[in-house]
């Protein structure tokens, strides 16, 4: 039983550090909030393209993502793509309930939130982006998965 018991306790220090591990950093940017961000995942599926972006508190801060600052931009083709929106104009993205057209967090220092948003993707001849999300830097030259 005290094996048990402490495995769980182990369990539960160790996730923070494997949720920031899980993914190998396709780009990194810094915030305008106490907090670093990884984007991990950029990969095209039948016509979406799916991004996720990790964020680590480098102290308690709040982190805000409003839904309408939020797109991918194909430099070659100077093509501007906007959040994907279900039929009641939803953002098909990581939404917070009850503040609207955003996802909106609270972190302590070290803690991770994970985020992720849905775009029309750019034609299979786009092999790389720059996503763009409020208060950080853009993340440029994003590779695209593509999964078939």
């Amino acid at each position: 039983m005290a094996r048990l018991i402490a495995g769980a306790a182990l369990a539960v220090l160790l996730l923070p550090a494997l949720a920031w591990s899980q993914g190998k950093a396709l780009a990194t940017a810094e915030t305008n909030w106490k907090a670093t961000a990884e984007l991990y995942e950029c990969k095209r599926k039948q016509g979406v393209l799916t991004v996720k972006v990790r964020f680590k508190a480098t102290a308690d801060t709040k982190i805000e993502l409003p839904h309408n600052q939020t797109y991918v931009v194909d430099v070659g083709a100077g093509k501007k793509y906007e959040i994907l929106r279900d039929s009641d104009k939803n953002a098909i993205a990581t939404r917070s309930e009850h503040y609207g057209d955003r996802a909106l967090v609270y972190l302590k220092s070290g803690e991770t939130f994970t985020a992720w948003w849905k775009f029309p993707a750019p034609p299979a001849s786009t092999t790389q982006v720059t996503v763009s999300l409020p208060g950080c830097e853009p993340f440029e030259d994003v590779p695209i998965s593509d999964v078939r």
